[in-house]
């Protein structure tokens, strides 16, 4: 699904909402983002881990 058809249907449910629905829906989408924001936070720096690792274990140069 596009972007712009998530924020399309996200528009259409809302308006089914009432306030206290509404409040809630928004709760959970911030939640979600959040926890999107934590992972990815974390695949970088297990990336960052790995490439550390990796460059420990090259050789310096050739000699």
């Amino acid at each position: 699904m596009t972007t712009k058809a998530l924020i399309n249907n996200i528009e259409k449910l809302s308006v089914t909402l009432n306030e206290g629905q509404l409040i809630q829906f928004l709760d959970i989408m911030d939640a979600m983002a959040a926890l999107l924001a934590e992972a990815q936070g974390q695949d970088i720096a297990k990336q960052v881990q790995s490439q550390a690792e990796f460059s420990a274990i090259l050789p310096v140069g050739i000699h």
